[in-house]
């Protein structure tokens, strides 16, 4: 599968660079191992204060803070200092796996898998003939700060959204064990696959 090579090319570069969420390396390593089916963009969670020049504005947003754990108020307060412009939003958001299909019958298990492992927003959908699946939990929050470079609540308010955020966070945190645990499962049903092996190996990573 010529898509499934790119993709893994892809990934064991960004994990030797340094660049993957590490507390989801290992659970995307075991995705990527089963036959017929492969990760795209995936996401472990995070939390962080983000300026976006208009509602919906999402490609000219700026991160002021971005972290994949929990935060603590005062980097929160001392990002808040670089806000210069558009609107301030607080934003917490749980993990997401982007994984592709190799057939219908594969996005059906990986549908069901999703919403078995409590991440309940999972989908499906076909893009160029490819299945893509969309693992994603109901955990969002997003919470207006201020505008233009001033925040225009007091301290206790953004204390309560970070502990809103932090908790969201660690609840759909939660269930990446549980994703794993069904992942490998998935794994015995459909097997190994002999490319993924290959090609780590070829990158030298690492695999259980």
């Amino acid at each position: 599968m010529k898509a499934k090579r790119e993709a893994l090319a892809s990934l064991f570069t960004a994990i030797n660079g340094g660049k993957v969420d590490e507390d989801i390396i290992d659970l995307l390593l075991l995705i990527n191992s089963i036959k017929g089916i492969y990760t795209t963009s995936s996401c472990s969670g995070r939390i962080g204060i983000i300026e976006e020049p208009a509602l919906g504005a999402k490609p000219l947003s700026r991160w002021l803070i971005k972290v994949h754990r929990l935060i603590e108020f005062e980097e929160a307060k001392e990002a808040l200092k670089n806000a210069k412009e558009g609107i301030i939003f607080l934003k917490s958001q749980p993990p997401i796996f982007h994984v592709v299909a190799g057939d219908l019958e594969k996005a059906k298990k990986l549908h069901e898998l999703g919403l078995a492992s409590g991440f309940k927003y999972t989908t499906f959908k076909v893009i160029s003939k490819r299945y893509l699946v969309e693992i994603n939990a109901t955990e969002y929050l997003t919470a207006p700060l201020g505008r233009d470079g001033k925040v225009l609540v007091d301290d206790e308010y953004i204390r309560f959204a970070i502990e809103i955020g932090n908790e969201m966070l660690r609840r759909s945190k939660r269930r990446l064990s549980r994703l794993e645990e069904n992942f490998r499962k998935l794994r015995k049903e459909l097997g190994k696959d002999e490319l993924f092996y290959e090609m780590a190996e070829k990158h030298g990573i690492s695999v259980r």
